[in-house]
């Protein structure tokens, strides 16, 4: 029998990235505890700022009939004359069970033993819900706790009651009464605005309806919907285009219960700010959303209030005071910009001889000048006729770091620096890389749109990387505290689009000799696991067929060639779904496991050969050597073709011949193959 349950977790506000990180493991934590009690049930989460709530419409009132399996002693210790003795006997009555006359038996480890099978009997499950609760509070993982009062237990903030609606009596919930020195009245609080009264919730129809009337809109969902139906509506009425980012809108509905969307204005004398400015300052700092007009920044902004107003009235003075501070943060963002236009944008003397960048690392200048010294070699290999800019782009990339907007929005460290380059007449391309040099900035995100600017990401992420694995501070399971993850990806990506012919073992030995020596090979495999996740995007990708690549260019000591793994790794994934794999493959695992212990690379020698099927392979092999092929899938191809001399050469010759020079010669024309396929992928680990 099911009835439906609701619990209800009230508390202090939660703060909302901490609540929107965890929120997506939560209902995962709640099944995980039922299925320890063989319980299972449809159950929705939902939250407000002040609240978590469990709602489950059919959950069990019993846990289900189950059985249970009891291995005692061997029968040779427990029976003896075919009767039970003491020990046999001992066995049923500790589980409280008549000593039976005819006994089962199982067999364990080899051995004949006694064997008790009981069914438990359904126990309801309002006796377990205390624990569970319990338990599902402690399993949340918020990243921070806090503690409060007399309360020994941690968690994210206070909480103040736990309401519990199942069915029509009180859940007793002494373990969490004990725990968080909380109440757990069937009782809730509507929205503020409406006082902090308790409102009695006797059932859970009840609790719904009181929330509905008290203007808690409890499901995150509807309060999103609800917010952009509002912006729609005021795009519609105003003709501008709202910037819904949705990390905002996502924070914006954790950290309302009844939102309410509100356009603002500020004084258009600010646009003559760069828009990141404006943005930044809007968004990072006020969570508004920013407006748009045919592409332009407009001068207003959408504020989501979370006050239920009737009144007209009532919302201009919430405007007012929304554009009020607005100005106020606007216009100190006016003054440290003027302040740092007149400043000097130039290399020398700069100050970052003065901010150390990691410790065992040197300074920020110590950084730009690593940065050049990299960025030097990738010109040379990319882009010769880039060298000088590339050149003035890193000697100007790091000096916004000291610029008082920057200070003040750190999330525009180098788009401020491509302003202040433009600023003081430098180059267009050379500022566009300024502001690009971060990018990529998360797994997502947009690339540079230039090879300068490229390279000047290239030159930053590698010296991150390069620098901090000299002194050890390499990414440890999920601790990644300077971004490295991030930062290789981003070099990736970029080698990637840019289609710029990285090793990353060549590449990565010869940028690492101006660094503390360290094992270079950390550094390879550390790429080539973040490569792994890059190409999960290519259709029919497999870890197999990645693996197979790899193993393809050690055994072959090819290049580790970030834009031809991708490319291996393409065809074959193309190749083996519209080709008849299994068969393709066990014809060259047949080769590899033949050729795996001959060593000798020798030249086979058609003088050798007494089969026909023997010169028909090695013409077909070496037509095939001969010819230029567009891509690997077309080498796929043409090495698939060979499938068929294959099968009648080893139908009609024994590769291990009596006679060695026979055979060896058979073995140099199977190695040839093995080794031509091997440019491409590993058979073996297909």
């Amino acid at each position: 029998m099911d009835q439906a349950l609701l619990v209800e977790i009230l508390l202090e506000e939660l703060p909302a990235k901490p609540l929107l990180q965890e929120f997506p493991h939560m209902l995962d934590k709640w099944q995980t505890l039922l299925s320890a009690h063989d319980l299972s049930t449809d159950t929705r989460l939902h939250y407000t700022p002040t609240r978590l709530v469990l709602h489950a419409p059919n959950f069990p009132t019993h846990t289900p009939t189950s059985t249970q399996e009891f291995f005692g002693p061997p029968v040779a210790v427990g029976v003896t004359d075919n009767a039970l003795n003491a020990i046999g006997q001992g066995f049923y009555t500790k589980l409280n069970l008549e000593v039976p006359r005819m006994w089962q038996t199982a067999t364990k480890n080899n051995k004949e033993v006694l064997y008790a099978c009981m069914q438990i009997a359904p126990k309801p499950t309002t006796p377990l819900l205390d624990s569970l609760i319990l338990n599902f509070l402690q399993a949340l993982d918020f990243g921070k706790s806090m503690a409060w009062g007399e309360v020994k237990a941690r968690f994210i903030r206070p909480v103040h009651n736990i309401c519990v609606l199942f069915g029509s009596d009180e859940v007793p919930l002494p373990l969490c009464q004990e725990t968080f020195l909380c109440t757990t009245k069937r009782a809730t609080k509507l929205h503020f605005s409406k006082g902090f009264g308790w409102h009695k919730t006797p059932n859970i129809d009840a609790y719904f309806d009181t929330l509905e009337q008290g203007k808690v809109i409890l499901d995150p969902k509807a309060r999103e919907v609800k917010i952009l139906n509002e912006i729609h509506a005021l795009e519609q009425e105003h003709g501008f285009k709202v910037q819904v980012d949705s990390d905002l809108l996502a924070e914006v509905v954790a950290i309302t219960s009844y939102p309410t969307a509100l356009y603002g204005k500020f004084d258009p004398t600010f646009l003559s700010l760069p828009p990141e400015i404006t943005t930044t300052s809007m968004q990072e700092h006020q969570r508004y959303f920013a407006i748009f007009k045919e592409g332009v920044l407009h001068a207003g902004f959408i504020v989501v209030g979370n006050t239920p107003l009737d009144n007209p009235t009532d919302f201009k003075d919430i405007v007012a005071g929304n554009e009020k501070v607005l100005k106020a943060r606007l216009s100190d963002a006016m003054f440290f910009y003027e302040n740092d236009l007149k400043s000097p944008f130039r290399p020398q003397n700069t100050g970052l001889e003065q901010i150390a960048f990691v410790q065992g690392l040197g300074t920020l200048a110590s950084k730009v000048q690593r940065e050049q010294t990299i960025g030097q070699a990738l010109a040379q290999k990319y882009a010769p006729n880039l060298q000088e800019d590339l050149k003035e782009a890193l000697s100007l990339s790091k000096l916004d770091l000291l610029s008082e907007v920057v200070y003040e929005f750190p999330e525009l460290q180098g788009i401020m620096g491509g302003y202040y380059a433009k600023a003081k007449g430098y180059k267009e391309s050379v500022c566009t890389a300024l502001k690009e040099q971060y990018l990529p900035s998360a797994e997502n995100a947009p690339l540079p749109s230039s090879l300068l600017g490229a390279l000047v990401s290239l030159s930053h992420k590698f010296d991150s990387l390069l620098a901090l694995f000299s002194v050890g501070k390499i990414p440890t399971g999920s601790k990644d505290p300077f971004a490295l993850r991030r930062a290789c990806n981003g070099i990736l990506r970029i080698c990637l689009h840019f289609n710029l012919p990285l090793d990353l073992q060549i590449d990565t030995q010869e940028l690492a000799k101006n660094y503390q020596s360290f094992n270079t090979a950390l550094l390879r495999d550390f790429a080539l696991e973040r490569l792994s996740h890059i190409l999960e995007n290519i259709p029919g990708y497999s870890l197999n067929i990645y693996k197979a690549v790899l193993s393809g260019i050690a055994q072959s000591q090819g290049a580790y060639e970030v834009c031809q793994i991708a490319q291996k790794v393409q065809a074959l994934a193309t190749f083996l779904e519209t080709t008849q794999t299994r068969e393709f493959v066990a014809v060259f695992k047949r080769v590899a496991n033949i050729t795996q212990n001959y060593k000798p690379d020798l030249e086979p020698s058609p003088k050798l050969f007494k089969d026909p099927s023997e010169h028909a392979l090695y013409n077909a092999f070496y037509a095939l050597q001969a010819r230029k092929f567009k891509d690997y899938l077309e080498q796929l191809h043409a090495l698939f073709a060979l499938k068929e001399p294959l099968e009648v050469f080893f139908d009609n010759v024994l590769v291990n011949d009596p006679d060695l020079a026979v055979q060896n010669n058979r073995k140099s024309l199977l190695g040839a193959i093995y080794r031509a396929f091997l440019g491409i992928a590993e058979a073996k680990e297909l």
